[in-house]
């Protein structure tokens, strides 16, 4: 076999197709409804609510609006609604039918499907067959992958063994002796679908390639048009992800969602597309769908450094075609029809952006998201490494060795190969630049106030006499911008700001009202 002896892998793989029963259209066996009943709204009420109270399942709202589709259409109607948005507007006082779990046999069970007939030894012999082997980790923006090559001399993936498309891989990494003596690690790449299936001859040889995405085909492969109102960007990806059936982690600041359609977009397109709008990143993985404040995963510390004495080779770039300092911003709110001015970051290459918000909060998230992106390609650096299974996607490292270029770096992108010249990594990076940051709108609290830009020479003590009449009150602005504060104090060089002393011009501060 053609990979090397410190490494072997672990295959579950049985041959059988699992498909997710479910998700946003079926109407599937709940958990805690036994008997057909009424309900009657009350203040607050969703019907993703009530069928996640009723069914277990927020997704299986659609059995609720079906039953009561009339009622929900025409108090709609006499709310001055044109349609109730498939449901999404119903009234206090309304009164629903809760149709009974497995009452009508046209609803299918939740649970998982088999398709063919399971065959255990599959999987061991794919792992002692392998000639090679490709694994994709990828930070933002795809779904990871995987490859396995191996021979086929008997013939027996061509014929009996001949794998399905969609059936259900997982793939691990086992390594004896590799980084130190009497070591045993384990490398999860995670759980697969398998998507091609390819073969060729002489010799005989099988490639099974495979992507992680949910076992629910909508996911990925139906389109929707959908109007998502009042909302956040968590509740958004938490209902696409209770259709798909996998579990949501998100790891952000919960970002409002006054109105946004979907047209026509499979639920991964539409997805992959809001985080983006935001500066988040998106990753499908091992049955979950990940959504990440990038710049603060940017922010983390390094896992580890790799010299320039342990790369076997490697290749830098650096540009300013296409990244900037700043950021002119025009942008509408579409319900006052107003055109606001604002700039962001510092002088020099300003990027002049036009959006459509319904704040300036908003308008400042998205052109701080264009700029960070394009930026991100301002110094990469892709190099190859005998594998480190401590680096992963969505990490970061320090890089030594190569002078001017050394420096922290994020991993957008892994790719392991394991092949008759041993387990090598290539990594796809790029240098962390300072960010342009949109302050958080936590810091303006409930109560109203106005956005103050520092300017050289301004304290704390200075903005509070000019705002509430006393310098005293500086705590009071102080309180409101700690994080903004204490973060801008750490990227010059400051241990902390000392409560506020050192603020510096282009700090943009939220002024509460009444101090």
């Amino acid at each position: 076999m053609a990979i090397p002896r410190q490494v072997s892998l672990t295959v579950d793989y049985d041959g059988t197709i699992k498909r997710q029963l479910g998700g946003g259209t079926a109407a599937g066996n709940g958990s805690a409804a036994s008997g057909s009943g009424t309900y009657t709204v009350r203040s607050g009420d969703t019907l993703w609510a009530l069928a996640k109270k009723y069914y277990g399942s927020g997704a299986k709202y659609t059995i609720i609006y079906d039953a009561n589709k009339e009622i929900i259409e025409s108090t709609a109607k006499s709310h001055g609604k044109k349609s109730s948005n498939h449901g999404h507007w119903i009234w206090p006082g309304e009164q629903l039918a809760i149709p009974s779990i497995g009452a009508s046999g046209s609803e299918s069970q939740t649970g998982v499907q088999i398709i063919g007939t399971p065959n255990p030894k599959l999987g061991k012999i794919i792992a002692e067959t392998a000639e090679s082997l490709s694994y994709t980790d990828v930070s933002n923006g795809e779904s990871d992958s995987i490859s396995v090559s191996m021979h086929d001399i008997d013939k027996h993936w061509i014929g009996k063994y001949k794998p399905q498309r969609g059936a259900a891989f997982g793939v691990k990494i086992n390594l004896k002796n590799w980084r130190k003596k009497s070591s045993e690690e384990v490398f999860n790449c995670g759980n697969f679908i398998m998507d091609d299936i390819s073969f060729s001859g002489r010799p005989l040889s099988c490639v099974l390639s495979a992507v992680s995405v949910p076992a629910m085909d909508d996911f990925k492969a139906l389109p929707r048009t959908n109007t998502w109102e009042k909302t956040t960007v968590r509740d958004i990806a938490a209902r696409i992800a209770d259709a798909a059936c996998v579990t949501l982690v998100y790891e952000a600041d919960d970002i409002q969602v006054e109105e946004l359609e979907q047209s026509k977009q499979t639920d991964s397109a539409f997805l992959y597309g809001l985080a983006e709008k935001y500066g988040l990143g998106m990753k499908v993985y091992n049955h979950k769908i990940v959504i990440f404040d990038l710049v603060k995963y940017e922010e983390k510390g390094s896992v580890l450094t790799i010299d320039e004495s342990e790369m076997i080779k490697w290749e830098y770039n650096e540009t300013i075609e296409g990244t900037y300092t700043g950021v002119d911003l025009n942008y509408t709110n579409p319900d006052i029809d107003d055109s606001i001015n604002v700039s962001m970051g510092e002088e020099g290459r300003m990027y002049s952006i036009n959006v459509q918000a319904n704040s300036q909060y908003d308008a400042e998230l998205q052109a701080a998201a264009k700029v960070n992106e394009a930026n991100r390609k301002m110094e990469t650096l892709t190099l190859t490494i005998r594998a480190d299974i401590r680096i992963i996607a969505t990490l970061c490292v320090n890089i030594t060795g190569l002078e001017a270029i050394n420096g922290k770096y994020y991993v957008d992108k892994v790719k392991h190969s394991i092949g008759s010249s041993g387990y090598t990594m290539q990594l796809t990076l790029h240098k962390v630049q300072k960010p342009i940051r949109v302050a958080a709108l936590a810091a303006s609290g409930a109560g109203d106030g106005q956005w103050y830009t520092v300017v050289s020479g301004d304290t704390l003590w200075a903005l509070a006499k000019k705002y509430y009449g006393s310098g005293s009150k500086y705590s009071v602005i102080y309180n409101a911008n700690t994080d903004t504060i204490e973060t801008t104090a750490k990227e010059h060089g400051k241990s902390s700001s000392s409560n506020g002393h050192w603020i510096w011009p282009g700090e943009k501060l939220w002024i509460p009202v009444g101090g």
